[in-house]
């Protein structure tokens, strides 16, 4: 099959093998030094947002393909029922052909093929259907279409959504439209992608979408940031407090990770994850870690590996054996270490438990770079950790009691 890197999701690192092909920003590069200052923060609470957890706990969203998430509801037994499913949807195409995905036809049927662009099936309705205790997360495709969705182009497109999300009332749903925004494989332009924002949010309003709580989401990628040559101002891409429920961010590398093919490190993934996180204590907004995943480590294998060429080395080589609980050390300890200890703004956590390697858009010879296997129950030892934490106090479950807290009625 022919790779098609169709919606770009987790494409964080969609250039990383081929960073000369993309547009150099003008700003300077920042040294490794003044990336160790702390970002302003806020003693704010969060008092804006919708669908947020009322019971002081965090949502858990698995995805990010219909695959996936079926191997890891069907294999880890003694984990919860996931209170949010994650897929995704081309906005351009809901409206013929596959129905970008949505699996909700014009005429108010559901379509029930699954869709599949090299990186597992899609179909919004069964995720929703399929998971009835759970909530859904929609990643919104919009690269090459902000201009005709700000334009009006795309209104009956928009109102197609509206009609998947009516006919779905009792599934809370997060729609992150035009995720990573920031993102330089997304090649957004940041007025333009406000309007696109904003005109999506009013026409699903004006459809009477009550169910839906509107993701920015930021790439908070430090590979970006070496794209770019430097790093952005998030805020000339914001919609607006009026339009945005939540913040969203991604996160791929360990924490305080620096580059090693390159000797000028312009951000670390802490440092993007702390930044956006002082943000949405400023505008007192929620944050969901939207996509999130171990990359570069075969939780099946048991190694590690570059990721690409940009950032450590040729993408799938030095590969490093490692024990599952040095991986758990690694990445998963300091990952839930930081959710638990910005609980007061991280509500919701999205990750990615897939098997990338198999996947066509992800496979070798890696060109989008190299993810490996970060499904968490192919391993005694990492799905004993999973379980042990996502059973602890702190995580809301999916069942039946799932919208009373998130306040959907």
């Amino acid at each position: 099959m022919e790779k098609n890197p169709f919606y770009g999701m987790a494409m964080a690192f969609v250039l990383i093998v081929s960073c000369s092909s993309g547009s150099v920003s003008s700003q300077e590069p920042i040294t490794a030094e003044q990336i160790t200052e702390e970002p302003e923060t806020s003693d704010k609470s969060i008092s804006d947002g919708y669908l947020v957890p009322s019971n002081e706990k965090q949502l858990l969203f698995i995805g990010q393909d219909l695959r996936s998430v079926r191997g890891y509801v069907a294999n880890c037994t003694e984990c919860p029922v996931p209170s949010g499913i994650t897929t995704y949807v081309n906005l351009s195409g809901v409206r013929s052909g596959n129905y970008g995905a949505l699996g909700w036809k014009p005429d108010n049927t559901a379509y029930e093929e699954e869709i599949e662009w090299g990186a597992g099936p899609l179909n919004a309705y069964k995720a929703a259907t399929e998971y009835p205790n759970s909530a859904v997360q929609i990643g919104l495709y919009l690269v090459g279409q902000t201009q005709n969705i700000a334009e009006g182009n795309l209104d009956d497109h928009i109102k197609q959504l509206g009609a998947y999300f009516n006919a779905l009332k009792e599934t809370a749903f997060y729609l992150r439209i035009g995720y990573e925004f920031d993102g330089n494989w997304n090649r957004y332009e940041g007025e333009r992608y406000q309007k696109a924002f904003r005109k999506i949010v009013e026409v699903l309003r004006g459809e009477g979408v009550t169910n839906v709580a509107y993701v920015w989401q930021s790439s908070t990628s430090p590979v970006d940031d070496l794209l770019d040559g430097g790093r952005e101002d998030l805020l000339k891409y914001y919609p607006g407090d009026d339009y945005v429920d939540w913040f969203g961010v991604s996160w791929f590398l360990r924490l305080d990770e620096r580059a090693t093919a390159t000797t000028n490190t312009i951000s670390t993934q802490q440092f993007l994850l702390d930044e956006m996180l002082a943000l949405a204590r400023s505008k007192e907004k929620p944050v969901m870690i939207a996509e999130s995943a171990n990359q570069g480590y075969h939780n099946t294998d048991l190694t590690n590996a570059n990721i690409g060429s940009i950032w450590d080395g040729a993408a799938g080589l030095g590969g490093r054996v490692k024990t599952a609980e040095l991986i758990w050390e690694e990445w998963y300890a300091p990952y839930f270490d930081y959710i638990h200890k910005n609980d007061d703004v991280i509500r919701a956590v999205s990750y990615i438990n897939a098997n990338w390697d198999l996947q066509d858009l992800w496979n070798a010879p890696y060109e989008n770079g190299y993810w490996g296997d970060s499904r968490v129950e192919v391993n005694k030892t990492l799905m004993r950790k999973w379980v042990e934490e996502i059973n602890g106090t702190g995580w809301l479950a999916g069942g039946t009691d799932l919208n009373a807290f998130l306040g959907l009625k």
